[in-house]
């Protein structure tokens, strides 16, 4: 076997494999006799079918096999002699097997571009100071009150903005027989995330009436059976709440664990402090990240970039979900999603390389202790402990991806410690 490296570029390459064909041709024998064992040919006992037989009746499966068996054989050992790591299962192409003639094929694939990064220690960086005024403690204060509010039942009253109405629609497609029902939608009058023809045709209902009106939808609204089109409603009222926020006081404070209203303000604004250095070093971080990134000739590995763009499109569509959109009944423009998403995704790919690198010019490594306990902070957002998260990544193969991450993370607090950070 011989085989030609060819650097497409800096991290695509392409193995041109030539195989002899004998070589071929043993394979091929060696098969035929594993078919001849069983082999059920009319006329002969199984086991006793004479190879020419099995030649002339199989050839053609026993080549394909053969050959495939010999391909991966062969790119699996030329990876392995060169010390090729492929970023992911690499794709055989250009396959040439005539009787009598070697076998050859190419087998391409992407590895990490060679990068030995350097001045990361001593960069410049400018940290921004953290000012958190009076009017973002009162905005939490809201907000707290918001996530504590009540919806009690509105007997007998009108929907206004702001409240809660559970409906049972019936609508009819323009130009559609088929018509629609659906039961329990909820919805907020004059709620920005509310259809305005909604709001305007529900203010004023009680608990029990029935509305009539048309809704024409505009062409790129999200829900794709939709978009464009014009529904008649029939819409049933079958209840209004309205939303009761608890007046700012003591009583309030002391319901969400607090002893008093004072040391409740004292305790957000000491949050509010520190999640606003957290968002400061957090910024500070990536820009120096970016410039050392900034001056490196690098390419982004394709496969690393797809599969940034993958983990983009599971996040928007978990957020649909989670809003209560069907994926499927989306317009979402995918290839425009991505084309807007690729520049962030080949940075991030870019950093990633980059901190690779200086993890390994650093040795860094992390411990099981480290491991464990950024573990159990994970573990703290969910209804898993530690150890069955840990099982968990482990059966699915993901504890090294995860290891490798922390490690990229030692690597950026390295960076930061070294460099000459000044406050502005």
């Amino acid at each position: 076997m011989t085989v030609e490296i060819v650097e497409v570029s800096s991290c695509k390459k392409n193995l041109a494999v030539e195989v002899p064909s004998q070589e071929v041709d043993q394979e091929v024998a060696n098969l035929a006799k594993e078919y001849a064992r069983n082999a059920k040919v009319p006329g002969f006992r199984p086991g006793k079918v004479p190879m020419n037989v099995i030649r002339q009746r199989y050839g053609t499966d026993l080549l394909k096999e053969a050959t495939q068996k010999i391909i991966e054989r062969c790119w699996k050992s030329a990876l392995s002699e060169h010390n090729l790591r492929p970023l992911a299962p690499p794709v055989v192409k250009d396959v040439e097997n005539k009787p009598g003639s070697p076998l050859k094929f190419t087998v391409t694939f992407e590895v990490l571009p060679q990068l030995e990064v350097k001045d990361y220690k001593g960069l410049p960086a400018t940290l921004s100071s953290v000012e958190v005024t009076e009017e973002n403690v009162n905005q939490a204060l809201e907000n707290l009150r918001e996530r504590q509010a009540q919806f009690v039942p509105f007997d007998g009253g009108e929907a206004r903005d702001g409240y809660y109405v559970t409906l049972t629609v019936d609508g009819q497609f323009e130009g559609e027989g088929k018509p629609m029902h659906e039961e329990d939608v909820t919805l907020i009058i004059g709620h920005p995330q509310t259809n305005i023809e909604f709001s305007n045709n529900l203010r004023g209902a009680r608990a029990g009436e029935t509305r009539n009106f048309e809704v024409s939808y505009p062409a790129d609204y999200q829900r794709k059976r939709f978009a464009g089109r014009t529904v008649r409603y029939n819409v049933l009222v079958k209840d209004i709440k309205e939303k009761l926020l608890a007046e700012l006081n003591d009583e309030f404070a002391k319901d969400i664990g607090s002893e008093n209203l004072e040391a409740l303000h004292t305790k957000i604004l000491d949050e509010l402090v520190t999640q606003a250095k957290e968002s400061a070093e957090k910024k500070t971080r990536e820009a120096l990240l970016d410039s050392i990134v900034q001056r490196q000739t690098l390419e982004a590995p394709e496969c690393m970039v797809e599969e940034e763009l993958e983990a983009h499109a599971r996040r928007v569509a978990s957020n649909l979900a989670y809003q209560g959109i069907d994926i499927n009944q989306t317009a979402i423009d995918w290839k425009k999603v991505f084309d807007e998403e690729r520049p962030r995704a080949e940075q991030s790919v870019r950093r990633t390389i980059v901190l690779d690198a200086i993890v390994r010019q650093e040795g860094i490594e992390v411990t099981k202790d480290e491991v464990d306990s950024e573990l159990q902070k994970l573990a703290e957002g969910t209804s898993k402990s530690a150890a069955a998260l840990k099982a968990q990544l482990e059966k699915e193969e993901r504890i090294q991806s995860f290891e490798e991450h922390l490690r990229q993370n030692k690597a950026l607090d390295f960076i930061y410690r070294n460099a000459n950070i000044s406050v502005g």
